[in-house]
């Protein structure tokens, strides 16, 4: 099987990836460059986890992201979908996602644990069935 065949395997059954824990931005208010600051430190910590897993780029396809995240605390709803926010720019950046619009992502509720030995969030990406049209 050569390689084209085996990503084209692995991306059709999807994949899991394990990820740093985002900063939780809820109710942040502090300096935009403290904010960039540890945007950009994210940005290389996702990278860098993902240049060990070694990820295959996907076709263009949209893709289902459905994430558990290992926390200190439970959180509301509305701050841990946030909380995935540069989560998902970090997959666009690493070409893992084509663009985090609805157009090419479809995002499910996030689970959550309580894990305060090992916080981090597992993801799964998944090929959708169904397109969004342009």
């Amino acid at each position: 099987m050569d390689g084209d065949a085996l990503d084209a395997l692995l991306w059709s059954e999807g994949m899991k990836l394990t990820l740093p824990l985002p900063p939780n931005r809820a109710n942040a208010r502090e300096h935009w460059t403290v904010t960039w600051k540890k945007k950009t430190e994210y940005y290389t910590l996702a990278r860098n986890a993902l240049y060990t897993q070694r990820p295959a780029a996907p076709p263009e396809t949209r893709m289902r992201l459905s994430a558990t995240l290992y926390l200190w605390a439970k959180m509301d709803q509305g701050n841990l979908v946030a909380r995935l926010k540069w989560l998902e720019d970090s997959l666009v950046n690493f070409g893992l996602l084509v663009d985090d619009s609805e157009r090419w992502l479809d995002l499910q509720m996030p689970k959550q644990v309580v894990d305060r030995k090992n916080m981090r969030v597992e993801i799964e990406l998944v090929p959708c069935k169904d397109q969004i049209a342009p």
